[in-house]
């Protein structure tokens, strides 16, 4: 890595789970890590492994998944640049309990755990800042489980690209644009039903002005009826 590709990957660092960590620690942790180009659809690590460091999306975007033994997924969630993940790796002898997985292809920053401790001279900031992101993430898990629970399958599935448009929406002539191309059998896997009934929805909601499909991207093209889809709950 060049002097300019580390300050910008310090940057980036001193935003995440490095806030509050001094300058030139930071810097010498990069330089102590490695850079890693992914693939679209390469591992970065599988559910069981131990990776023994920890990440950062430095471009690029990686999914999050739960995969059952007859090979069923849930998707968690997505990350993008400047997302920190693999933290289950701090507890020795436990495989990772997630599989982590990109989307597009990548790039990430490996930092061995190993680095951490012999270069972070206080590493209480650090620990802090991996507490508040368990502690968001955690968040989002106990939503994720309630729209599973006590959600019908359109909710459900309004519900994840709502999310997707909190990550990664932009603005654009017909509506909130997702940028990243996902398929109708990525929104199954979010949301725990079968493609079939996933393109019904979609089916629907494009006949009623919802959501439109252009140069294989979505575009949500009314927001608010997304939201009122969300907001359903299966009735007793």
């Amino acid at each position: 890595m060049d002097r300019s590709q580390i300050e910008n990957i310090v940057e980036l660092a001193q935003k995440g789970w490095f806030q509050g960590v001094p300058h030139d620690e930071a810097s010498q942790l990069v330089q102590l890590s490695s850079l890693k180009a992914l693939q679209q659809g390469e591992f970065v690590y599988m559910i069981g492994s131990q990776p023994e460091s920890v990440f950062c999306i430095l471009e690029g975007q990686v999914k999050l998944s739960i995969i059952d033994p007859s090979g069923e997924e849930l998707v968690l969630t997505i990350w993008e640049k400047g997302r920190w993940f693999g933290e289950a790796s701090f507890e020795e002898h436990m495989g990772m309990p997630l599989e982590a997985q990109a989307i597009t292809d990548a790039s990430i920053l490996v930092v061995p755990i190993s680095v951490i401790e012999q270069t972070l001279s206080n590493t209480a900031p650090f620990y802090k800042n991996i507490m508040l992101d368990i502690i968001a993430r955690a968040k989002l898990l106990y939503q994720l489980v309630e729209t599973l629970m006590f959600k019908p399958l359109n909710a459900r599935v309004a519900t994840r690209v709502l999310h997707l448009v909190e990550l990664f929406g932009q603005d654009g002539d017909e509506g909130v644009v997702l940028p990243v191309k996902f398929s109708q059998s990525d929104f199954a896997r979010m949301s725990g039903g079968s493609r079939q009934r996933v393109n019904q929805i979609f089916r629907r909601w494009g006949e009623e002005g919802i959501i439109v499909k252009r140069n294989n991207r979505y575009v949500i093209t009314d927001v608010g009826a997304l939201r009122e889809e969300s907001e359903i709950r299966i009735s007793n």
